[in-house]
């Protein structure tokens, strides 16, 4: 049986679908590099804005009784917190802050997974427990032993219960932000121990695919990698804009400007859209807190929350540079679809040639 002439040229048109995708990354490489040039421009800008809003029109008494110096002393920092974040938001610093990223989710996803055999695999010895509950009559309700929740979720749940006031949970002062430092650092101490102890095959998997993937100055050779890798450049922006959200409400409360403080991890429950905001300026979020007398206004929380889609709306140069952006994916996808038609007939190729084989009757060794 002959091969068909496709299918033998199935290497060759994937080679060539990889040549055509090597040349295009220069191009991705600068568009990407042209759109973090103009946000570098911008973001002092849109942050000043945003500082303005929440110092004039939201809380100006507080503003209006700082003194000189502090007020000079507070947007100084603030500009400093701007420069700094502007020197990281280069297309290098973003990829290797989209490799830290990957390396959090695998290792969040190994612990989850570890979990989930370890309650699987769960003998159920009764050894030493209380003896099992009789059954509950029809309409009954369980309550489960569940872990505590964490973040967001049990800010909200918190408040939803009347845990707290608003001094309690969410006004704070130096301390409570002093506090908040240092559960930061604890946390990070945690992850850099979980990943000093998970040194297994999948990580060691792992890691070999994000080298790959996150190779300095250079981009993947693959469709699906390239569209991965744009994704990640996306995560580690968004991340860069939300600790540069949190460093600046961190001024506004030392600064004297505001009272509350939300955590990160409620920024990162409203950019994930998990809870629901009110309407505010460009930049700022409005939240509304469950909580408070029944007959005066709804509490609410306003703090500096810096998002990629509003600074575009705002500068036309970066929805320019983002129309581009998404172009270019639409043409990766298009190579990233007939990369994977082609691999698949080149598999299917390859096994029927395997079975070919293996039917063929053995040649009997003459005398």
């Amino acid at each position: 049986m002959s091969e068909p002439s496709d299918a033998i040229d199935l290497p060759a048109q994937l080679q060539s679908l990889s040549r055509q995708l090597t040349a295009s990354n220069p191009e991705l490489y600068r568009h990407v590099a042209l759109y973090l040039q103009v946000l570098r421009q911008v973001l002092p800008q849109r942050v000043q804005q945003a500082c303005f809003h929440l110092a004039t029109q939201v809380h100006p008494q507080r503003y209006v009784e700082l003194p000189e110096e502090r007020r000079r002393l507070l947007l100084g920092q603030i500009n400093e917190l701007v420069s700094r974040c502007s020197s990281l938001l280069t297309v290098e610093q973003l990829v290797i802050l989209a490799s830290q990223i990957s390396r959090e989710r695998q290792r969040r996803e190994r612990h989850e997974r570890q979990q989930l055999l370890e309650e699987l695999s769960w003998d159920g010895e009764s050894q030493g427990r209380s003896p099992e509950p009789e059954p509950l009559p029809p309409g009954s309700v369980q309550i489960a032993m569940a872990p505590p929740l964490s973040g967001a979720s049990f800010l909200m749940a918190a408040l939803a219960r009347g845990a707290g006031s608003l001094a309690d949970v969410v006004e704070a002062d130096a301390d409570a932000d002093t506090d908040a430092d240092a559960k930061n650092q604890a946390v990070d101490q945690d992850q850099d121990q979980d990943q000093d102890q998970d040194q297994d095959q999948d990580e060691e998997l792992a890691s070999t695919e994000d080298s790959s993937l996150w190779q300095a100055g250079r981009l993947p050779e693959d469709p699906e990698q390239v569209l991965r890798w744009m994704d990640g450049m996306e995560l580690a922006l968004g991340r860069r804009l939300r600790n540069l959200s949190h460093a600046i409400n961190v001024e506004l409360l030392r600064g004297g400007v505001s009272r509350s403080l939300l955590p990160v991890s409620l920024l990162d429950a409203v950019l994930d859209g998990q809870l629901e905001t009110m309407g505010a300026p460009a930049n700022l979020m409005r939240l509304p807190l469950p909580f408070g007398p029944s007959r005066s206004p709804q509490a609410q929380a306003m703090a500096v929350l810096l998002r990629a889609v509003e600074l575009e709306l705002e500068e036309p140069r970066l929805r320019t540079c983002r129309r581009r952006l998404q172009q270019h994916r639409q043409e990766v996808r298009r190579m990233a679809q007939q990369f994977r038609r082609l691999q698949r007939r080149l598999r299917i190729h390859q096994a029927e040639q395997l079975w070919l084989q293996d039917i063929r009757p053995p040649s009997i060794p003459s005398d």
